[in-house]
């Protein structure tokens, strides 16, 4: 009688065994389209990103045009004005061509760019650091005012 009860176990066991193999594909499924769905919100934030740092840095060209323009009346302005202008226009330029490349491409532009020039790009970093600390201690201090 014993040999009977083994053979009833064994199809409860495949039974249990394939239950519980579907519900880890079924779980692997479901942790892939949320991994999926995760990847494609953190790609379309980081593109809306990428898009308002090339309106910026384009924007910034337009008010040093606009700035180098009224330094030609003053003394220094002569000689500032064709420097401020070549500046203005590699602003652009770059502006214009983050807005033309995918996030991909921009990433590996960068990562590349770092590993190309570390002096420049560490350089680059830390002023953007100091600016964006002083742009967020001024924000805090006006709207705590």
């Amino acid at each position: 009688m014993p040999d009977n009860q083994n053979g009833a176990d064994a199809p409860l066991a495949d039974q249990v065994k394939e239950q519980a193999q579907q519900a880890v594909q079924q779980g692997q499924q479901y942790a892939g389209q949320v991994v999926g769905l995760l990847g494609t919100r953190l790609k379309s934030a980081l593109t809306q990103q990428k898009d308002n740092l090339a309106t910026g840095i384009t924007d910034v060209a337009q008010i040093l045009k606009q700035n180098s323009e009224s330094l030609t009346g003053q003394g220094i302005g002569v000689f500032a004005v064709p420097y401020v202008n070549q500046a203005a226009d590699k602003l652009t330029e770059v502006g214009t061509t983050i807005q033309g490349k995918g996030i991909e491409e921009v990433i590996q532009d960068t990562e590349n760019f770092g590993r190309n020039q570390p002096a420049i790009f560490l350089g680059a970093a830390t002023l953007i650091g100091f600016a964006a600390a002083r742009f967020l201690k001024s924000s805090g201090q006006s709207a705590a005012a």
